[in-house]
């Protein structure tokens, strides 16, 4: 018994860390190599987008303040669709960004976790979800990540400036993640 709840854990943590790098990704805190002119294809497990916003950030007048509350806000709505026993692993510090390629920018990161929901809660919560995104205008996408021992479906969404939202519904667990805008540091650290 001991043994399979360990597994679990790793699968878990596994799943959890995935998801934490694919955010990372996507939201521009890696460098990519540059392409060679070639356009990637999508996944077929991928959904089409609703919209596509510029992250360019331009216009943007939000304080580092305002992001962080408007980021931990959005992963606060999307956790009540889920009510449950959470773990909260917010960074409320803030890290660096690369404002508007000045280099002197901020945002905030933040990763909700708890236990796997039933397959029929799964659904609902990543409707509810995707249903949250379009409705503020995100871009949204849908992977599916299943593999034989984790069906995992991620959801996610693409608002502007670099705001993006997860969410990671398996059988391992439920994540609710999500990276803020990247605003100006007004001390210009990051």
């Amino acid at each position: 018994m001991k043994e399979t709840q360990l597994l679990n854990r790793q699968r878990l943590t596994a799943t959890v860390f995935t998801a934490v790098m694919v955010l990372l990704l996507v939201s521009g805190c890696f460098s990519t190599p540059q392409s060679n002119g070639e356009t990637a294809n999508p996944s077929p497990s991928e959904s089409t987008s609703t919209s596509n916003l510029p992250s360019s950030g331009a216009g943007t007048t939000m304080t580092p303040e305002a992001a962080s509350s408007e980021l931990f806000g959005l992963l606060d709505e999307i956790q009540a669709m889920a009510p449950g026993d959470w773990t909260n692993k917010d960074v409320p510090a803030g890290g660096y960004c690369n404002f508007q390629g000045t280099g002197s920018g901020k945002e905030f990161g933040g990763s909700r976790t708890r236990g796997p929901l039933s397959v029929t809660d799964r659904e609902v919560l990543r409707q509810k979800v995707e249903e949250f995104y379009k409705s503020r205008g995100y871009d949204v996408k849908v992977f599916d990540q299943s593999t034989a021992t984790n069906k995992l479906i991620i959801t996610n969404g693409f608002g502007p400036d670099g705001l993006v939202l997860q969410v990671y519904t398996g059988d391992l667990g439920t994540t609710v993640a999500g990276n803020s805008r990247c605003v100006p540091d007004p001390q210009g650290k990051g």
